[in-house]
Formats: C-alpha cells, structure tokens, sequence
C-alpha cells in the first residue's frame, strides 16, 4: 500500500463523534486489508492457474482460509498496528447477548483474550463444531 493510503496519526482523529469513528474504523480497514486481504491475494498469484473447477475451489479455499488467519491474528495483536508514530492500535471483538426484546444481557470480548482465537476458526475448519 502506498503512503497516501495509510491513515491519519491519532493525533490528527477528528473530534466529532461521527468523525472519530471513521477514522479509527479507517485505521482497522487500512490494516484489514494489509494483513488480510493482501497475503490472501499473494497466495492467489503464486499458485498455478487451475486447469479444473476442483483446482480453482482448492485455490479459493486456501486464499479465504489464508485471509481467516490472518484477520484472527489482527485482533490478537500479531502484528504492530500504529496510530501515527506516537500510538498504537489494538482492535477487539466481543460477543452480545440480548434477549427477545433485544436488552443486553451479557458482553464477552474475545479478542484480544490471551487466548488462541484462531482454535475457533480452525477448529470449524477442521469439523469440529458438528
């Protein structure tokens, strides 16, 4: 990614709610698509063309298992992400639960969680969750 794509220092974030919120979710995306989307794509190009749909399937299951890997590696904090030179980022995840009329009843964050948040993924991948 060229340096024009790369996103305002934290020092720079915008103070309307509405602004900050972009561009912290700017800052998420910028990385998003560096870790995940990129070493998705590199698998792609070094892999031989497919001659059969069978070949094209494997090679489409690699990439989006490639990009998986890496988006559960980018909320575990894998990778330095920066705010600008004088802040980090650290993204997280959580679960909701809410009830049937839609009250939150429970918050679970999952990432970062000091755990291996990719056993969930490849634990689906592998059929574990039948």
């Amino acid at each position: 990614m060229s340096e024009a794509n790369t996103p305002r220092p934290y020092e720079q974030w915008r103070r309307h709610p509405a602004d900050r919120g972009e561009d912290a979710a700017y800052t998420f995306g910028y990385y998003l698509m560096r870790h995940c989307r990129s070493e998705a794509l590199k698998s792609v190009k070094s892999a031989a063309l497919p001659t059969t749909p069978e070949e094209f399937q494997t090679q489409v299951e690699a990439s989006v298992d490639t990009a998986l890997h890496n988006f559960m590696d980018l909320l575990e904090g894998f990778w330095r992400t920066e705010a600008g030179p004088n802040h980090t980022a650290e993204f997280a995840l959580g679960v909701r639960v809410k009830d049937a009329s839609r009250k939150e009843v429970d918050r679970i964050d999952i990432s970062p969680c000091l755990l291996d948040l990719p056993i969930g993924y490849w634990k689906w991948k592998d059929g574990g969750f039948r």
